[in-house]
C-alpha cells in the first residue's frame, strides 16, 4: 500500500471523519427542502453550510411563490460541495439561474472549509494527485 492510500484510509477511518451523524441528519431534514430521501454524501463539518443553502433556497423559492427543487443528492466531489436538483415543473430560467449563483457559492465557499471539523480549511491533495480533500492542519 503506497503512503496517498494510507492518507486516504487514515482520513477515512478516523473516528471525526464520519459520514453525517444521525443529529446533523435530523437538523438537516427540519427543512422542508431536504424532508425528501435526499442522499447526504459530505462529512459533519459541511453540515453548517449546507443548512444556509438549504435555507437561502427555500427563502427564495418563497419571495417568489415558486416550488422548492427537488434535491437528488448533496455530495462531496473533488473536495467540493456538489447539490444536484431538478424542478417538477416549469420555472422562470432566473430563479435557476439565482439557485445556480447560490450553490456556486456555497461549492466556493466548500474549498476553505474543513469537511470533518467545518473549521477553516484548504485544499489538499495526495502526492498521485488521486485524492482530494478540503481539511484543516488538523
Amino acid at each position: 500500500m503506497n503512503n496517498d492510500e494510507k492518507t486516504r484510509l487514515a482520513i477515512i477511518n478516523s473516528k471525526h471523519n464520519r459520514i453525517l451523524t444521525d443529529e446533523n441528519k435530523a437538523r438537516l431534514k427540519e427543512l422542508e427542502i431536504f424532508k425528501d430521501k435526499v442522499p447526504f454524501q459530505f462529512k459533519n463539518g459541511w453540515v453548517d453550510l449546507v443548512y444556509e443553502i438549504g435555507k437561502d433556497i427555500t427563502e427564495l423559492c418563497k419571495l417568489v411563490n415558486c416550488e422548492l427543487p427537488v434535491i437528488e443528492r448533496v455530495k462531496s466531489k473533488y473536495a467540493t460541495l456538489w447539490v444536484d436538483y431538478y424542478f417538477n415543473s416549469k420555472v422562470p430560467p432566473i430563479i435557476e439561474k439565482f439557485i445556480d449563483s447560490l450553490l456556486y457559492e456555497a461549492e466556493d465557499k466548500s474549498e476553505r472549509i474543513c469537511e470533518v471539523c467545518g473549521k477553516e480549511g484548504k485544499l489538499r491533495v495526495t502526492k498521485s494527485g488521486y485524492w482530494y480533500f478540503t481539511l484543516c492542519n488538523k
